[in-house]
């Protein structure tokens, strides 16, 4: 999943490294690939947080840059749907067949699913015709992925502030060499240091991080994470594994009438 979030950023840029944009725009396509429309109203609904000043602010800047364009629905004209132009899908769309074949790569080498190469192949080589067989299920799977984690932690902490700090606090903790205060805040992609701070001080209130000084040096605060923390993430981890094995067969299943047959 950390890996996911890489292939995010090389692929989409910098400007729109933020959950909000990320459910924004998987959103969208979801819904477009679905034959559904989806109004101003609805698009705003689905990013988890902002004032709706910020929301629709953040529609805006996608509007501006050519990313999304609004247009009347046909029931109704009174309201304004958003539908993704031709470039938002093709880069989205491309980022979803890049990161599904990551994914299925990982489920290989994870011995989660053996024989994925027939989706691999099938994925890099038909473009745009698997949007809706393959994508837009993958795209459904990541929005219940985040769903997940947002449910696991009573969507008290959102995916992007605080999977980065849970999760390398775990990992560190499983490699016996837990992270300082100052290496969790590390982790974190964005906000300012007293932000991440913050938030760090926030899971310790809620009891799922924490602190302990060093035996060698008892200046330095070590963050753990709590033995409830760290059975909400192997729990959702588990989920999400369990989840993904059943994507894939599913995928697999689907496409097979697709692929070209097998040489003698």
């Amino acid at each position: 999943m950390e890996r996911y979030g890489e292939v995010w950023y090389e692929d989409i840029g910098r400007d729109y490294f933020n959950q909000e944009y990320w459910y924004l725009l998987v959103s969208v396509i979801v819904r477009y690939w679905r034959g559904e429309l989806m109004n101003v109203g609805a698009a705003c609904a689905c990013m988890k947080t902002g004032s709706m000043r910020t929301r629709e602010a953040r529609l805006r800047r996608l509007l501006n840059a050519r990313w999304i364009e609004k247009s009347k629905s046909a029931p109704d004209r009174r309201q304004t749907c958003v539908l993704p132009t031709a470039d938002m899908q093709r880069i989205v769309g491309a980022h979803l067949r890049r990161s599904l074949i990551e994914a299925a790569r990982f489920a290989r080498e994870a011995d989660i699913l053996d024989a994925v190469e027939p989706l691999i192949s099938s994925l890099e080589t038909n473009g745009g015709a698997l949007n809706e067989t393959h994508l837009l299920p993958w795209a459904e799977f990541l929005v219940e992925y985040t769903d997940d984690w947002n449910a696991t932690f009573d969507n008290r902490f959102h995916t992007e502030e605080y999977w980065h700090p849970f999760v390398h606090c775990l990992l560190a903790f499983w490699e016996g060499r837990p992270l300082t205060i100052g290496e969790a805040c590390q982790t974190m992609r964005t906000g300012s240091n007293r932000t991440r701070e913050s938030r760090v001080a926030i899971a310790m209130m809620r009891d799922l991080l924490v602190k302990r000084k060093t035996e060698t040096d008892l200046r330095t605060l070590l963050v753990l994470p709590a033995p409830s923390l760290e059975r909400c993430l192997v729990a959702h981890f588990d989920r999400t594994l369990e989840q993904l094995g059943c994507l894939l067969r599913h995928l697999l299943t689907r496409g097979r009438a697709d692929w070209p047959a097998e040489t003698p």
